[in-house]
């Protein structure tokens, strides 16, 4: 049916649809097998890839190969490889290619035939050398490349372009902005170069200038070691001078030393005769001492019995003192009773005398008072 029909509205017959149907699942399930066979085809390669790669490590190490394979189903490769190595010798004497050796050949279609067999050796897997290991990561970014592209539906191409379009888009965007940033930067780079052409400018000057002053501080320091020096060979005279003379006051020292050490040395013969004389007298003044001082204790002691009876007398008299004390201070008590008593009847008298002459001297001014005011109204 053409698209006219179908956009009359026709009806499309049902045995066409069912054709087209059929002929649609046919060619999906043809497409999956497809894409099954070469998935296949991709990871038996790799895994030939791995056997191959680890294939030469296995051939040095053949010992190792036949304690693993032994008893497996793989033990036929071990024949294969000892029979490889005991005429390793005759290939290398005759410098044989290894493609040109049929056991070389046996031993290549063996390991490819059976490439599962490099899960028995994971220490020579995992420890391959980094152009191996390039080689290997290879090949699986193929299979995962090819995997995405046969599995890839029209709606995920189409919506895959249109990312693409969206990324191209804001590349075109990164790209001014960093056409913009570059125009931006060379600005920069210029003023940098002007900046930096007037820094330099203005080091050269000022490392110019720094020279001048090194110059005149070499100068001024030139001029003070000189000015040093003069005073240093002044000193030195001056103190050479004054060393010839400290000698002579040395030497004349000296003598006058001698001299005295000679006086003193005669003073002191004389002290010392003149301190034996002290310490004669002294020892015969403290025999006297002692002497006396035996005799002041006798009587001392005397003195001290004797004080002791007038003591004892003492206490006797003050016992008779002490009840005439008591008798006297009771007198004395009474005494001063009578005398205050005496004292407050005067003061009291003293008191009422006076009030009584101030209340009278009132009574006398008040009275002329009243007269003086009575004469007066009479007159009115």
């Amino acid at each position: 049916m053409s698209l006219t029909e179908m956009m009359r509205g026709k009806a499309m017959p049902v045995e066409k649809k069912n054709d087209i149907k059929m002929a649609q699942h046919d060619f999906a399930t043809v497409r999956v097998t497809q894409i099954g066979c070469v998935m296949g085809v991709l990871a038996e390669a790799i895994e030939r890839v791995k056997i191959s790669l680890i294939l030469p490590k296995l051939l040095e190490h053949s010992s190792h190969v036949a304690q693993v394979l032994n008893g497996t189903e793989f033990e036929p490769a071990v024949r294969l490889i000892q029979s490889f190595v005991r005429r390793r010798h005759f290939i290398l004497r005759e410098k044989r290619p290894p493609l040109m050796d049929h056991g070389i050949i046996q031993i290549i279609d063996f390991f490819q035939r059976n490439c599962r067999m490099y899960h028995l050796f994971p220490r020579y897997y995992n420890h391959m050398n980094e152009n191996e290991k390039k080689l290997l990561k290879a090949f699986e970014l193929l299979y995962d490349l090819a995997k995405d592209r046969l599995y890839q539906t029209s709606t995920d191409a189409i919506h895959q372009e249109r990312q693409l379009h969206a990324m191209y888009k804001e590349n075109q965007v990164v790209t001014e902005q960093v056409e913009a940033i570059r125009r931006k930067i060379q600005e920069q780079k210029v003023a940098l170069r002007w900046r930096v052409a007037a820094q330099e400018a203005y080091l050269k000057n000022y490392e110019d200038m720094m020279l001048k002053k090194k110059r005149e501080k070499n100068e001024r320091i030139q001029k003070e070691v000189d000015r040093c020096t003069r005073m240093v060979r002044n000193s030195k005279k001056a103190s050479l001078e004054r060393q010839a003379e400290l000698e002579g006051e040395i030497e004349n020292t000296r003598k006058n030393y001698e001299i005295s050490t000679k006086a003193y040395q005669k003073l002191e013969k004389n002290l010392r005769e003149e301190k034996n004389k002290l310490i004669l007298q002294l020892q015969a003044l403290i025999k006297k001492y002692d002497h006396t001082i035996g005799e002041k204790m006798i009587e001392n002691i005397e003195l001290m019995e004797e004080s002791k009876a007038a003591k004892k007398e003492l206490d006797e008299f003050m016992v008779g003192f002490r009840k005439v004390e008591r008798v006297y201070k009771e007198i004395v008590v009474k005494r001063e009773e009578e005398e205050a008593k005496r004292r407050q009847n005067r003061i009291v008298l003293f008191t009422m005398n006076r009030a009584a002459s101030k209340i009278q001297k009132y009574w006398r001014k008040w009275k002329k008072h009243i007269n003086k005011k009575n004469k007066r109204l009479r007159k009115r």
